[in-house]
């Protein structure tokens, strides 16, 4: 799945201007290298939910509450339990004075316990009316079903990046950084049969190192792949089809 970074900033922008923001997200997808992606995103709604600028902040969000992992008790150790979601509660009530919503980011959104979701879960059903959860996580499938369905859920590919110098920094596989250049070519220039079998065979690669949970997306790439090897239709045409599903 490609995602154009400029638009979902815009989508999320216009959201949040026209006061249409869901009050919870679940940003998953991709691997840990990514992880870091999906909270800098979120940092940045943030920021620009405060401050007006759609970038990492500069200084301390005061309207930002960043859950991470307890380390410090040792029997709470690499987990976040009710006793912090009690106080995400406690700050999501309170109502914002310098920004659009009260914003609250979990990051490892795995680490919460059966009981700090099922507290989560309440919150999320009766939310305040200016607050915003936002849980990150590798897979969606770490949080329990009910929960999980009360989330809007935004899907980070594992080569998403946020912008030209974290690209320059990002180290991403040889198939990862051969996908995106054809991608970009075949927007720009029209591409050899070679080069599109070349495309559809990178893109099966790369869907089928997470079989499961891309499973959706190979059968979309199998199916349109299958259309050209049998009945010979344009290789072009089907892959702006596919494209126009996955992105």
């Amino acid at each position: 799945m490609f995602i154009d970074y400029n638009k979902l900033i815009n989508d999320f922008k216009k959201l949040a201007l026209e006061d249409r923001l869901s009050h919870a997200y679940l940003f998953f997808g991709g691997d840990e290298r990514s992880r870091q992606d999906k909270f800098n995103f979120a940092h940045c709604l943030a920021n620009f939910l405060e401050n007006g600028s759609f970038e990492k902040p500069l200084k301390l969000l005061t309207e930002s509450l960043i859950l991470l992992p307890n380390n410090d008790i040792p029997e709470k150790k690499g987990s976040i339990g009710i006793d912090e979601i009690r106080f995400l509660k406690y700050f999501l009530w309170q109502r914002p004075v310098n920004s659009l919503r009260r914003v609250s980011i979990i990051k490892e959104a795995e680490t919460l316990t059966l009981e700090a979701q099922n507290a989560a879960l309440k919150i999320v059903e009766e939310p305040p009316e200016s607050a915003l959860i936002i849980f990150i996580a590798n897979s969606e499938d770490v949080l329990f079903p009910t929960l999980k369905s009360r989330l809007q859920k935004i899907y980070f590919p594992s080569f998403f990046v946020l912008n030209k110098e974290e690209a320059k920094n990002n180290k991403k596989t040889d198939e990862e950084k051969e996908i995106e250049k054809l991608v970009n070519k075949f927007q720009k220039t029209p591409l050899s049969d070679e080069e599109i079998d070349k495309l559809f065979k990178n893109l099966i690669a790369n869907f089928g190192k997470e079989p499961i949970k891309n499973s959706h997306l190979l059968k979309k790439t199998l199916k349109y792949l299958t259309l050209i090897k049998q009945f010979n239709v344009n290789k072009r045409l089907q892959l702006r089809a596919l494209f126009s599903e996955i992105k």
